[in-house]
């Protein structure tokens, strides 16, 4: 890809932490990763003006300060820039990068939670339909493209929610031809992304941004091929990782990198272990602070943590915690992927695997 130039290039970036929904859809770190990617934009000369920045922080929310007046993200806000802003613009590319909750619906389309997703009215924008709706005459001044999305696409129908999700589409329009669009996602359709709230950041997005820094002084934009290959292959070793990737090239030609699985629930579990478990916990430092609890819970799925009753005192907190994701499929297996983040290297972490590997078995749930 040749002939783009920074100063015609815009970006929409969006990072919603905080949902109308409540605390349990809690998510420290998306709009720390956008602040981090306009701070990248701005530091490879695309001007302030041409970057939309659309926020929903929770309080403490890091990430470097941008000279970008930021926006809500929340659904007027979002829709304001992409039916209104953006088609009255023309340049040589367009970046989107989105961080916060989604999940994929029965039909197979990608949903991107809006900041102002409540538990009556989950709104959302449908990547999918956007993504095709910006290569017809609705964007007729972008021909090239480069989306990163960095969000769980959790099956929504796992989740048991009691209504139906909402549904917007873009208006129709006719096909141009030329367009190119470059798509690299954070999972694959059914799988969970992997947030890190201690570091305030996605495992993706502290990849691809990595990616895109080292590629700084090169051509503009940077190889995106080149670039997903290097954040591919950053989950190949042990650590944190997504499920899965998603990869689209300018080609079109698409692939999706699988990961090994995470440890499922032997079923059922034994009261025996259920205590063994919340003793293990109830002695752990970080588990005695309400906040780190609420950040273990702000990395499980959003149906999961919202189940949840919370207690004041820290031991009947932890009970509840563990015996409501006793009772979720799944739900220990995700716990203690949220609870890796804790105090790592401690003898609590040794002992926290221990029991898993003593009551969790290797399988294709989590």
């Amino acid at each position: 890809m040749t002939g783009a130039r920074p100063e015609r290039t815009y970006a929409v970036v969006v990072g919603a932490e905080r949902y109308a929904a409540g605390p349990s859809w809690d998510l420290p770190g998306p709009a720390a990763d956008a602040r981090r990617f306009t701070d990248w934009l701005r530091g490879r000369g695309v001007p302030a003006a041409n970057v939309f920045l659309l926020l929903d922080p929770l309080p403490g929310a890091g990430g470097p300060e941008v000279d970008v007046a930021a926006g809500t993200a929340g659904r007027e806000a979002v829709q304001e820039v992409l039916t209104r802003r953006l088609p009255a613009l023309e340049g040589d590319l367009l970046w989107v990068f989105w961080g916060g909750h989604g999940v994929t619906d029965p039909q197979g389309h990608r949903r991107l939670f809006y900041g102002d997703a409540g538990p009556d009215d989950r709104r959302n924008l449908d990547l999918d339909a956007w993504l095709t709706a910006f290569t017809t005459d609705l964007l007729p001044g972008f021909r090239r493209q480069i989306w990163l999305v960095d969000s769980c696409q959790t099956f929504v129908e796992d989740l048991g929610f009691a209504r139906a999700l909402p549904t917007e589409l873009p208006s129709g329009g006719e096909r141009l031809p030329g367009r190119e669009q470059f798509v690299l996602l954070a999972s694959g359709p059914g799988q969970r992304a992997v947030n890190d709230p201690v570091r305030q950041t996605g495992a993706f997005s502290r990849a691809v941004l990595a990616a895109l820094t080292s590629s700084d002084g090169g051509a503009w934009p940077p190889d995106m091929n080149g670039v997903a290959d290097t954040v591919l292959g950053e989950f190949t070793g042990p650590g944190q990782r997504p499920t899965s990737l998603w990869h689209r090239s300018w080609a079109g030609d698409e692939r999706r990198l699988e990961f090994p699985a995470t440890r499922r629930l032997e079923e059922p579990v034994t009261d025996a272990g259920l205590a063994e478990l919340i003793g293990l916990l109830a002695g752990w430092p970080s588990m005695a602070d309400r906040d780190h609890r609420q950040l273990v819970l702000g990395m499980l799925p959003p149906d999961l943590a919202g189940a949840i009753p919370r207690m004041g005192a820290p031991r009947p907190d932890i009970i509840s915690i563990v015996r409501t994701c006793r009772r979720h499929p799944g739900g220990l297996a995700a716990l203690v992927d949220a609870l890796s983040l804790l105090e790592p290297g401690s003898l609590e972490q040794r002992e926290l695997k221990d029991w898993a590997d003593r009551r969790l078995t290797p399988g294709s749930g989590g």
